[in-house]
């Protein structure tokens, strides 16, 4: 495997990974509040690509006891809410965790949940709705006890695009919902496994990837909306195997085999992760992260290949990955890293740092980065060294993505994130809650616009770059009727209102661009040359480091809702020197 850039960033600064598109990752954001005085780990976080800047994410939280807490990000991961997901008081207990989150990109919802560890606990979820800054009370998925390790993935019910069903793999099989989380059927059973995590495909497909605890990745497939499952299939064949030991990596925290699995949302590729033994040196066992993919719906595999660039013979380890696929079908990878220094799998601590890395061609090669410039020392993790979770967690939505890991760099095990940026901009304010119901969660809200579908809005996209010296940035708004008027407006902060025939997602105060006339075609561009020099001769150009949101406006005559205007979506521009 050819990795296009290894490169390392401070947690107080930001950097460019630049290979089909510019790509930033951002500086070091602390996620769990002050209130979590315990340690956090094993992280979970999801995000919708209809509505990017709302963020959640989950750990286990030692404040008080284990709960399930985490954080609610409400702009895109720049701030974050304290949010504790508990179950309902019949069933809550001491022990509350195994945190898991979903994301459903049809309508923007997002769900969290975890385990209750006792006779009287079981499963259980809470809904998050679009535009909600709170949680809805959280239901008993499955109550029981014995139950383990819970992971959930929602999205198109089979064969129906305009209905969601939402999954939770745990050790007792497949518990499935119908009506957005709120009651639950199931669990089919999958056979004695831990650590199942199920993925939707873009037509309902529901899938299960979990390791069997010795020396096999397997896959069950359902093709009826998860009331039956096929066989086992082969994922891939390990080369060691070992059970919840540390005696590969050096530290004594334990480390699992568990896999990471994604779908593409939009072709249903298949992608497997997942920690393996790739040769052993004087320091000792050597992992690195193995990938493996399948175009087929999980009928046949790849062979598995490293996709680190810390690969044979350096003995540095990589363990816990997380894989994503955005629906662009970019893959995204965090992991945890040992390389820098190189340590021995003997030593009673050991010095880590998460990684980031993706891929825009379907995993043949990957640009990679340290996302820490100085690691972390497992012995402040809470335990003596002795736990660090067992698996890592990530969202993206949009061009956003957030990981989310563990650090002691303070002296405690507390949870960061990054705003990881695909492109000049992050797009958001898609078309969901939409004034007269004229939804279209990949546009603005429906119109009256170039294809007289009131179920189809307009689009602001956004090229070039974001740097002020450069005023190369360009904006285009298309999908509106042929000639006729728009503008783009910006502001500094976030809203969120019916406007029109759409929903204006800019606030404070607002400026606006000069007026322009579509083509023959429903198309208006804005720039090069534009964004910094018109704003100066108006009311003053933005300076580096500030955020700027943009929204296009345009005429709407004869829209669905009965107004004369629409909005398009919005973008938020990081303006760089």
């Amino acid at each position: 495997m050819l990795n296009k850039n290894l490169l390392s960033v401070a947690a107080t600064a930001s950097l460019a990974l630049v290979a089909n598109a510019q790509t930033t990752i951002g500086t070091q954001i602390k996620v769990d509040a002050p209130a979590a005085t315990g340690p956090c780990n094993e992280t979970t976080m999801a995000a919708s690509a209809a509505n990017p800047l709302e963020i959640v994410g989950a750990w286990n939280d030692y404040r008080s006891n284990i709960k399930c807490g985490g954080g609610l990000s409400m702009d895109g991961g720049k701030t974050w809410s304290d949010i504790i997901i508990r179950p309902p008081l019949p069933n809550q207990s001491s022990v509350e965790g195994d945190p898991m989150s979903a994301f459903d990109d049809r309508t923007g919802t997002l769900w969290v949940g975890a385990i209750s560890f006792a006779g009287n606990g079981g499963v259980y979820v809470a809904r998050k709705d679009p535009g909600a800054t709170t949680f809805n009370p959280s239901v008993m998925a499955h109550a029981t006890g014995g139950a383990d390790k819970c992971w959930m993935a929602a999205g198109p019910a089979h064969n129906n695009p305009n209905a969601t069903k939402v999954y939770i793999a745990y050790n007792f099989g497949m518990l499935r919902s119908s009506d957005m989380g709120n009651t639950w059927q199931g669990p089919v059973n999958l056979g004695s496994l831990l650590g199942v995590v199920p993925r939707v495909g873009p037509n309902g497909e529901v899938y299960a990837v979990y390791w069997d605890t010795g020396f096999g990745h397997w896959i069950r497939r359902s093709f009826d909306g998860g009331v039956t499952f096929g066989a086992a299939i082969k994922v891939a064949n390990r080369l060691d195997s070992w059970g919840v030991d540390a005696t590969r990596v050096a530290g004594e925290a334990r480390v699992t085999c568990i896999n990471g699995f994604a779908c593409d949302p939009v072709s249903g590729a298949l992608y497997v992760v997942y920690p393996d033994t790739t040769n052993v040196t004087s320091n000792g066992s050597n992992l690195n992260i193995y990938f493996t993919k399948s175009t087929n719906q999980g009928a046949t595999w790849t062979t598995p290949v490293v996709i680190n660039t810390d690969a044979s013979p350096t003995p540095g380890d990589q363990y816990f990955p997380w894989i994503e696929c955005d629906r662009g079908g970019r893959l995204h990878l965090t992991f945890y890293d040992t390389r820098a220094p190189v340590q021995n799998d003997s030593a009673s601590t050991a010095l880590v740092k998460p990684y980031y890395s993706y891929s825009d061609d379907g995993g043949a090669t990957w640009s990679e980065a340290a996302l820490m410039t100085t690691p972390w020392n497992t012995a402040n993790d809470g335990f003596g060294g002795g736990f660090i979770g067992d698996y890592l967690g990530m969202a993206t939505a949009g061009n956003l993505t957030t990981p989310l890991y563990m650090s002691t760099q303070l002296g405690a095990a507390d949870t960061y994130t990054h705003r990881i940026q695909e492109g000049p901009a992050i797009t958001y304010c898609y078309g969901i809650n939409c004034p007269c119901g004229n939804n279209d969660p990949r546009r603005g809200c429906g119109n009256s616009g170039f294809d007289n579908d009131p179920a189809t809005g307009s689009e602001l996209a956004v090229t070039g770059t974001d740097s002020i010296a450069a005023d190369n940035l360009t904006m285009t708004i298309s999908g509106v009727k042929p000639n006729s008027f728009a503008l783009i407006f910006t502001g500094q902060t976030l809203a969120n209102v019916a406007f029109g025939d759409g929903r204006r997602c800019v606030g404070g105060s607002l400026n606006r661009y000069a007026v322009k006339q579509a083509d023959a075609n429903g198309v208006i561009t804005y720039g090069p040359g534009e964004f910094i020099s018109y704003a100066a001769s108006k009311w003053g150009a933005p300076a580096a480091g500030q955020d700027w949101n943009y929204q296009g406006w345009y005429r709407d005559v004869g829209g669905p809702c009965g107004q004369t205007y629409n909005l398009t979506n919005a973008a938020i521009v990081n303006w760089k020197p």
